[in-house]
């Protein structure tokens, strides 16, 4: 079925990784710049990520033994610093997902260049390392995007969705990895419902949302 097969390591036919994305309340805020802060039900149910759900899915990556990848945008690292700290100390990569959740397609070229570098900052400062990895907040990676990875250092984006497999993008500036994804493989659509962030889904039943994930 899948003409240009990766030969993964120890003979494996195929390999799978779950990422996760700490937006918080970066997304009240962004689309709610005015009255963002009036909306404390909607931020309580976004704060439940910094504070509830990495401490428990540390821990049980922890008992696990895994390793994983946390995109977090850089306001909420600042926001969260320990929710930040028991990510790097649990060992997993702190990846870039912008400064605050803004979308790169609907910015003008030196605010797109100018918010990755800040969130770069960020990053450095809090980790002690550049980050090798970036996934565009909301998928919304725009024409100019892979140039400013690329020369920028990064080694990887998890933005696209032209595969089923990792693969390579190709720019003027060189070439990243894509690590590709889905919207049928995030659980957002699933799950959110929320009139303070505009989206009314169908909430799925614990079965139904991990239908999507099993085989």
């Amino acid at each position: 079925m899948i003409a240009n097969p990766i030969p993964w390591p120890d003979g494996a036919k195929c390999a799978a990784c779950i990422t996760f994305d700490m937006d918080a309340d970066s997304l009240i805020h962004i689309a709610h710049p005015n009255d963002g802060h009036s909306r404390v039900s909607a931020i309580s149910m976004l704060q439940y990520g910094p504070k509830v759900a990495i401490p428990r899915i540390v821990e049980s990556y922890r008992q696990l033994g895994i390793k994983q990848t946390f995109f977090v945008p850089a306001w909420c690292i600042e926001q969260y610093p320990q929710a930040i700290d028991a990510i790097l100390e649990g060992g997993h990569e702190l990846a870039h997902h912008g400064f605050l959740h803004e979308h790169p397609r609907e910015l003008p070229d030196d605010e797109e260049a100018y918010w990755l570098d800040r969130g770069i900052e960020v990053i450095v400062k809090a980790s002690g390392k550049r980050p090798r990895g970036w996934r565009a907040p909301l998928y919304n990676f725009s024409h100019r995007s892979a140039d400013l990875l690329v020369s920028r250092g990064f080694d990887y984006d998890a933005s696209l969705m032209g595969d089923d497999i990792p693969y390579l993008l190709e720019c003027d500036a060189g070439r990243l990895v894509e690590l590709p994804s889905h919207w049928g493989l995030d659980d957002w659509p699933q799950y959110v419902q929320s009139m303070d962030l505009d989206y009314m889904m169908p909430i799925r039943a614990p079965e139904q949302g991990f239908a999507a994930f099993a085989q």
